[in-house]
């Protein structure tokens, strides 16, 4: 009996002092390894690995080959992947207060952006993303505003916009926005985009600057205009299965990496838009810039649903926003 007391405090001493064998993660996201979200994605891989002295390690997979968005978010919730990077509407089926990065034309600026996404309305999500699916959110990436190009003509003014069939992100609050403007909107998945766009299945679609460059649209479109009219956050999201598992000390060595990617992605990504609207029309894009009187026009037309939309997500989600927007208003 005192022998096997003794091998059994032997053993869980050398147990103890073992060091932890590493735990690999899984990365997912849809856009390209040159996105942004594709730099940032290996940067926050490399900041974990350091962190933490080798004991965590990720492994990232682009191009979608993990699956789609949704496909990955479920995945995600059923601890099936460990991590993925996915735009917010995608959310907005389970947290419906994430439609507040789906508001059109209700962000001026990266100023007012951030002050929302870092602030309290960021955390209230984040919570509430947690509380309803057991994901945790680590941090908030950008995706940067989104611009409506087309095969069919130059667009200035929300007349000009009639009777286009714009893609969509299949989401309520999208459809709406677009139907408000004239256009015909279509709900399609984003590996499906390209085909439809090439096929002239639709006229156009709306994303920001690094997806229109990177998805190549430009072998398919010809018009771009800088509507700026939402701003589209990605959002860096683990499992609970994955997250729970790990030490104190390693959660939050987690959370400090994912802090740093997000400066280090926010930063890619925004300059990335600014080099790209050359590079746009290298490739063969006429871009226009609305007046802001015709953008004044098209706010006036999509003001119905963003009323309308701001009572479905909550008038005290949208007032703390505009609370977050107005105190770095002229900084």
């Amino acid at each position: 009996m005192k022998h096997s007391l003794l091998t059994a405090a032997v053993v869980a001493g050398l147990l103890a002092a073992a060091p932890a064998m590493a735990q690999s993660a899984r990365l997912g996201y849809v856009p390209t390894e040159d996105h942004p979200v594709g730099q940032a994605s290996r940067y926050f891989a490399k900041l974990v690995e350091e962190k933490t002295g080798g004991r965590i390690t990720i492994e990232t997979f682009g191009n979608g080959v993990l699956g789609s968005e949704p496909d990955m978010q479920a995945s995600v919730q059923a601890g099936f992947i460990d991590i993925m990077v996915g735009p917010t509407p995608n959310l907005v089926g389970v947290v419906p207060e994430f439609m507040i990065y789906d508001l059109p034309f209700f962000y001026k600026d990266f100023a007012a952006v951030d002050a929302v996404m870092d602030g309290a309305v960021g955390e209230r999500l984040f919570s509430l993303l947690k509380e309803k699916t057991g994901i945790v959110g680590l941090a908030w990436w950008d995706n940067g505003f989104r611009h409506m190009t087309n095969a069919v003509r130059a667009v200035n003014t929300v007349e000009d916009m009639a009777g286009l069939n714009i893609r969509v992100i299949p989401n309520p609050l999208f459809i709406a926005t677009w139907k408000a403007l004239g256009t015909n909107p279509t709900p399609l998945p984003w590996p499906e985009l390209y085909a439809a766009l090439e096929n002239r299945a639709v006229d156009g679609q709306e994303t920001p600057y690094a997806l229109i460059y990177t998805a190549r649209f430009y072998e398919v479109q010809s018009h771009l205009a800088k509507t700026g009219h939402v701003y589209t956050p990605f959002v860096l999201l683990a499992s609970q299965k994955w997250f729970g598992s790990l030490s104190e000390e390693d959660k939050a060595l987690v959370m400090e990496a994912a802090k740093e990617s997000a400066t280090f992605q926010r930063e890619v990504s925004r300059k990335s838009a600014e080099d790209l609207e050359q590079e746009l029309v290298a490739k063969g894009f006429k871009i226009t810039q609305p007046t802001p009187e015709a953008l004044a026009a098209m706010r006036e037309r999509v003001a119905p649903v963003v009323k309308e939309y701001s009572e479905k997500l909550g008038a005290d989600v949208v007032e703390q926003a505009r609370a977050a927007m107005a105190a770095v208003a002229g900084q």
